[in-house]
């Protein structure tokens, strides 16, 4: 880690971080301490040994004299954690910091101002270039401190045990993941009989086993179960966590369970399902300002092209501003040439890789998919015009694709009901199985005399009404109720043109105009 932001904080946010207690305001600032702290701080940008120095003098001052921890001692071991941060001389860190867990239960550090500070170590740490090792460490001596003694802290050990959790997990150390899985549960559970019980102050200090806090342990568990490939587990607990009422998780919780659904509902093709899981998702993670938006937005996009939308994610309000972001640029050019079924440009697009975008494991695995998606979209709308046509012209507009290829393809095609034909395998052709001329050119005519004939029968009611005397319908009657029932069928329409002395509005009448053929054979 370089020495730069990660431990460096500015006047105004230290002074965020920390309150004095009632008794502090009460008592008298030790005045040398305080001086001392800030001669400290100051050495800092030209010399962090000389600033550890003064920083560890101030400590062993409290200890050599036997007086009470104070405020600026706490301070004071949170400047050499990040000194020692800087310098990576962790076994130092770690002692450090230990002696910085045990000031909560002193009386100069407030409780919630200790957390605050740890919370906020722990958050540095964990972003910083650390080893995992180094966390672990970190995370067991506070778990270890948290819930013995007098420094018990329910919602600090909490935290620290989902941070460790989460650390095993991207360490794929499943069985003690597990471990740390059964304390959090198993905490939930007591604090569903402390909760029952008389005691407030016990049921105050323990996470609501029905809450947000239980969600951040389903999140831990669905990440487990979607890593591992444990589908069974993975539906039933996700199920059950996108149950949970009367509780407001955190953005970024929640966003962590849906996107872990959206890729169990991808494993199993249901991928409208997993559209919807995946916006859920990017708007946690949006909500929470967590970067991890930009890749679930990219999930959300080759969803909805394997659900064939016609509706892009991207027009909408929220996902709007990253159209232009780095990773997100690759996939609107791709969801462009879906929606144009420009094949050869969208080929192209990830045989060259363009922005790493096959770098992706989960994305990478699904680009077959992907691809006979567009295939398919592009063959539906290549055959609208043919009756007959070659597999070998279908493969050269999909951009070189081979018979077999585009045999497989529209087998797909035919048995999902999208396409209505068969397949010569000796000629290498394809039949469509158009409704026949005849029936066609009728159910069209008949529906556009329908059309006119309700037209007609509302102008006829309308004009019967408009004369004084007439409102009894003998206009309309004497049209025969156009506007009812309409013809029914081609023999009420060439009955209507009999009656009305006009021959050939029949099959005969209309074939001439249409034609006979719709198509083509393509050699």
């Amino acid at each position: 880690m370089s020495d730069s932001d990660e431990y460096v904080m500015d006047e105004d946010e230290e002074e965020y971080d920390f309150e004095y207690s009632d008794e502090d305001e009460n008592s008298e600032v030790d005045a040398d301490s305080e001086n001392s702290y800030y001669n400290a701080k100051g050495l800092k940008e030209d010399s962090l040994d000389s600033a550890a120095a003064a920083f560890l003098k101030i400590v062993n001052k409290e200890k050599e004299d036997g007086e009470e921890r104070t405020l600026w001692g706490f301070k004071a071991l949170k400047q050499l954690i990040k000194v020692y941060g800087v310098q990576q001389k962790h076994d130092l860190l770690v002692a450090t910091y230990t002696s910085l867990l045990h000031y909560i239960s002193t009386s100069s550090v407030t409780q919630n101002v200790a957390e605050k500070a740890i919370n906020g170590i722990l958050d540095r740490l964990s972003q910083g270039s650390e080893g995992s090792s180094l966390m672990h460490r970190i995370y067991e001596e506070t778990l270890s401190v948290f819930s013995t003694g007098g420094t018990v802290n329910e919602r600090l050990w909490f935290k620290c045990s989902l941070k460790l959790g989460q650390l095993l997990l991207d360490l794929n150390d499943v069985p003690k993941f597990q471990q740390v899985i059964k304390s959090l549960l198993k905490a939930s559970a007591d604090g569903v009989e402390s909760t029952n019980s008389s005691s407030a102050e016990t049921s105050m200090q323990t996470p609501d086993p029905t809450g947000s806090h239980l969600m951040e342990i389903y999140a831990l568990q669905i990440q487990c179960f979607s890593k591992t490939r444990n589908n069974m587990k993975l539906k039933e607990l996700y199920a059950k966590a996108t149950s949970v009422q009367n509780n407001v998780p955190h953005p970024r919780t929640l966003a962590i369970i849906y996107e872990c659904g959206g890729k169990m509902y991808m494993g199993e093709r249901s991928f409208e399902k997993a559209k919807d899981a995946f916006l859920v998702a990017f708007k946690g993670f949006d909500e929470a300002g967590d970067n991890s938006r930009l890749r679930v937005l990219k999930y959300l996009l080759m969803a909805s092209m394997l659900h064939a939308s016609e509706i892009n994610p991207l027009d909408s309000p929220e996902a709007r501003p990253y159209k232009d972001a780095g990773e997100i640029v690759i996939m609107t050019k791709l969801v462009g040439y879906f929606h144009d079924n420009e094949i050869g440009l969208f080929e192209g697009v990830l045989r060259r890789n363009e922005g790493g975008i096959m770098d992706d494991e989960f994305v990478a695995s699904y680009m077959d998919d992907l691809l006979n998606t567009v295939r398919t979209q592009v063959l539906v709308s290549v055959l609208e015009p043919f009756d007959r046509v070659t597999l070998d012209f279908l493969g050269e507009e999909l951009n070189g694709v081979g018979r077999e290829e585009v045999e497989k393809l529209l087998v797909t095609l035919i048995l999902d009901g999208r396409l209505k034909g068969t397949i010569d395998q000796c000629e290498g052709v394809l039949v469509m199985e158009r409704k026949g001329k005849k029936e066609e050119m009728e159910a069209k005519t008949v529906a556009q005399m329908n059309l006119l004939a309700t037209s007609i029968g509302e102008a006829i009611k309308s004009l019967d009404d408009s004369i004084p005397g007439r409102g009894d319908g003998a206009l309309q009657g004497g049209f025969g109720g156009m506007g009812g029932g309409g013809f029914g069928d081609m023999e009420g329409f060439e009955a209507m043109g009999s009656a009305m002395g006009v021959q050939g509005m029949g099959e005969r009448g209309w074939r001439g105009r249409y034609g006979e053929g719709r198509g083509g054979v393509v050699n």
